[in-house]
């Protein structure tokens, strides 16, 4: 069932190459909501997000071109929240990317709400900051698709679990303690992986990553401690700062026992290659 929306307009733009340009856009007030469980399917354009203004749970602003596409903005009374785009076919809506056509979306979350994300994404350029926000679980999922997250400030509560799925694109996670999660499961095919493990965090975080024939680039905070483990013998992997005593399938730094910081990382393959950089 769809909540009541506070500011809900459709504008038309001027058509070009043979498109019908419109924009779409939602805003809702924070009406002492506790919490917020959000999808977003988006595919073929841009997606940016960030945290809404003091007093709004959420917005959506999206262009797209209406013989194609229809606008999703669903809110649910269960603290539900899906939006994103769904491709016109026959027989109604379905959501199916559309790489022939490009459209543009804008997010905004609140800071006050303890969120649930998920994000479906097909052939995007997206930009996600998540900082400040009350985020207890992640799931990021994206094919063909070029993505940039940033934890620019440490999140209020503890997160369980973040999962990410590159997919065959590009992913770039920065201030991944910040984030404050305990487990982070990472995909990748034959793109690149990124993973920033700067911020303000402390105790154990536990990261699995599974790549397939891409590419997986650690950037690892001096004063941690750090474990890595792999599956497979690596070539070549010989990262400074870290030893190891089985013949490199275990690498740690000095004093990994007594860190106030420590991480665990298992690399389960890594044909593409892991490169490992550190940041102060």
């Amino acid at each position: 069932m769809r909540g009541p929306f506070l500011l809900a307009t459709l504008a038309a733009a001027t058509p070009a190459a043979a498109q019908t340009v419109r924009e779409f856009s939602v805003v809702r007030q924070q009406q002492g909501e506790p919490a917020l469980a959000v999808q977003v399917d988006f595919a073929a354009g841009s997606l940016a997000l960030h945290p809404a203004p003091a007093g709004a749970l959420y917005g959506f602003r999206l262009t797209y071109d209406e013989g194609r596409f229809a606008p999703l903005a669903e809110h649910g009374r269960d603290g539900s929240l899906r939006l994103g785009a769904a491709a016109l076919g026959q027989g109604g809506v379905r959501v199916a990317s559309s790489r022939s056509a490009t459209q543009a979306a804008t997010i905004a979350l609140s800071r006050q709400a303890d969120l649930d994300l998920a994000f479906r994404l097909d052939a995007v350029e997206a930009t996600l900051d998540l900082g400040g926000l009350r985020m207890g679980r992640l799931h990021f999922g994206a094919s063909a698709s070029r993505a940039a997250l940033r934890f620019g400030q440490p999140n209020p509560v503890r997160c369980a679990e973040a999962t990410f799925d590159a997919g065959a694109g590009e992913l770039t996670v920065t201030g991944l303690g910040n984030a404050r999660c305990e487990r982070l499961d990472v995909r990748g095919g034959a793109g690149r992986v990124t993973l920033d493990f700067s911020g303000q965090w402390s105790g154990v975080m536990a990261v699995a990553t599974e790549m397939k024939m891409g590419e997986l680039v650690l950037r690892l905070p001096r004063r941690a401690g750090v474990r890595l483990t792999t599956d497979t013998f690596l070539a070549r992997f010989a990262p400074a700062g870290l030893t190891s005593a089985d013949e490199g399938r275990t690498w740690t730094t000095a004093g990994f026992a007594d860190a106030a910081s420590r991480l665990e990382v298992r690399i389960e393959s890594a044909i593409g290659g892991v490169r490992v950089e550190w940041i102060d």
